[in-house]
């Protein structure tokens, strides 16, 4: 009898084992950095607009400059504040769709009430399409300002200030609002401002090989429309919001159009709506993560992208260079800003290797653990490069991108946050090869 109970025991310990190491093989397993961008979108919703993510900015984190240094010369290149979405269909279709469904009788309660809220943004939108929000006015005068607080002897009385911007409405209209904010600051700098064509050439510039990425048949494509077939189903969402999700045709495309119309409302003002909670987390981190790789794949170190987009970022990084190695010898202006896109910035970062930015992936689950693009380009965001010179003549720059020190790959610090200009300069000069 004891001989049956024991092998009737050890029969259920071997059942139990081989079930649970079934269940555990069966377990995915999730990367922490995965982990930790659902944490932040879960956290802080907006963060899942990806480039619609308004601008951040908390507090200052400047790392105290090295005794006997002194601020001689920044070079700025900023996105265009806030603004309403660019696509003139998209509230239209998406509610269009949404009271196709009610009319059918395929809304939930919740449904409903999410229907109404893409009326009242709908009609809040009309006639604005891309066009600078007052938010991303303030967005510039607070950047323009605290840029004058930090550096206050870059400018004094007379002091030359020359400015650029992309010909895009949004882009001149955020240059008035810095300038604005630098003559509130002090009403006898000189501000020179351009907005033409010409400058385009390094403002807003593509090569060929970067435009084939948006308009040619692209292997990367393939896989990745694949993927957003199954990331963009939002399968938890829809159930709350269609009580019958199978009978909407291209449901990815319709929970991605509601998707952006969620995360544009936190660029304007006059919106009591907040459609993004009506979304559940792991939607949100799915929906940002197809997004983020195709960003990624056009302007990022891609490997599927074959590294094209921050080559096209060569002559800005050109003028950069130029301008600052002419400030420093005397010949031009001690501030230099440029207005432009966030296109051209997020490869720009690359080229320059700014952490965060020009780390090399493959693949879509790859290329969302070493590419943030919230963290990087949010509406207004900025680079700062601010050069220091002390008595010797010895020139020191610290890198600023989005009003924080940014680190950068295969270069020596100086001191916590600051590098030798030389060294950035080869560095930089390099990529011009």
């Amino acid at each position: 009898m004891k001989k049956l109970i024991l092998i009737a025991t050890a029969a259920v310990m071997m059942t139990s084992f081989g079930a649970s190491a079934k269940k555990e093989k069966q377990t995915k397993i999730v990367n922490p950095a995965d982990m930790e961008i659902r944490r932040e979108i879960a956290a802080t919703p907006e963060k899942s607009g990806g480039i619609y993510y308004a601008y951040p900015y908390s507090t200052d984190s400047l790392a105290p400059v090295p005794a006997g240094f002194e601020p001689v010369y920044i070079s700025h290149y900023g996105r265009h504040g806030s603004r309403w979405h660019t696509s003139a269909k998209l509230h239209d279709n998406t509610l269009k769709v949404l009271q196709k469904q009610y009319a059918a009788g395929n809304l939930t309660a919740e449904g409903e009430e999410v229907m109404k809220l893409v009326e009242i943004c709908r009609d809040h939108t009309k006639g604005h399409i891309g066009e600078l929000s007052a938010l991303g006015e303030r967005q510039h005068k607070a950047i323009a300002t605290r840029m004058c607080e930090r550096f206050p002897s870059l400018f004094k009385d007379g002091d030359v200030i020359v400015a650029r911007s992309s010909t895009e409405p949004r882009c001149i209209i955020s240059m008035a609002a810095f300038s604005e904010a630098l003559k509130e600051y002090n009403p006898r700098l000189e501000l020179q401002r351009h907005a033409t064509p010409g400058d385009m050439n390094f403002i807003a510039f593509h090569t060929q090989e970067a435009l084939d990425i948006y308009k040619k048949p692209q292997e990367w494509k393939i896989p990745y429309d694949k993927a957003c077939d199954s990331l963009y189903q939002c399968k938890a969402t829809a159930s709350r919001l269609f009580r019958d999700p199978s009978k909407i045709k291209k449901l990815p495309q319709v929970m991605k159009d509601l998707h952006h119309v969620a995360i544009a409302v936190q660029n304007v003002d006059g919106l009591d709506v907040n459609l993004l909670t009506h979304f559940n987390h792991e939607d949100l981190y799915n929906l940002w993560k197809g997004e983020a790789y195709r960003q990624y794949v056009r302007h990022g170190n891609s490997v599927d992208g074959k590294r094209n987009g921050p080559q096209s970022s060569k002559n800005l990084m050109k003028d950069i260079l130029d301008c600052a190695d002419e400030s420093l010898a005397g010949k031009r202006t001690a501030v230099d800003l440029r207005f432009g896109h966030d296109v051209f910035l997020l490869r720009q970062l690359a080229l320059m290797g700014i952490e965060g930015s020009d780390d090399e992936a493959r693949g879509i689950d790859e290329a969302s653990r070493v590419w943030q693009e919230y963290r990087l380009t949010p509406m207004a965001a900025n680079l700062q490069i601010t050069i220091f010179r002390n008595a010797k003549g010895e020139e020191i720059a610290t890198v600023l991108l989005n009003e924080r020190p940014a680190k950068i790959h295969g270069v020596k610090e100086y001191a916590p946050g600051y590098y030798r200009w030389s060294d950035l300069n080869a560095k930089w000069r390099k990529t011009l090869e």
